[in-house]
């Protein structure tokens, strides 16, 4: 599934696919990885433990920031936290239209709130 917009300063070009094994795999470890750092508030460190990784994991693509471009790999917990909301929605909602096993889960939501 493609995602392509614009909001504000920011412009995303993206490929979401159905997750491999692999992508379940990285998607474990960029929440790993991300729940190491510190964030403004507990809503930013659940949206980089939880929905960052889900889009990282499954998505090729670019994200252009104030005229600077990196390939979504290359983007920072931090800085998807800061993405536009639209752009935030329109992808976690194209991981989950093709990979549905990855909606977020209710229990979870309240798990990951304990840090």
């Amino acid at each position: 599934m493609i995602v392509q917009m614009t909001v504000d300063r920011v412009t995303v070009d993206l490929i979401v696919r159905h997750a491999t094994v692999a992508d379940a795999m990285d998607q474990a470890l960029l929440a790993n990885k991300a729940a190491e750092h510190t964030y403004r508030s507990d809503a930013e460190r659940a949206v980089a433990v939880m929905i960052y990784p889900r889009c990282v994991a499954c998505t090729q693509g670019t994200v252009e920031i104030d005229g600077q471009t990196k390939s979504v790999k290359e983007l920072t917990p931090q800085e998807f936290c800061s993405l536009p909301y639209e752009i935030g929605e329109a992808w976690l909602q194209a991981v989950i239209e093709e990979n549905p096993g990855w909606a977020l889960q209710v229990e979870e939501q309240t798990s990951e709130k304990k840090f």
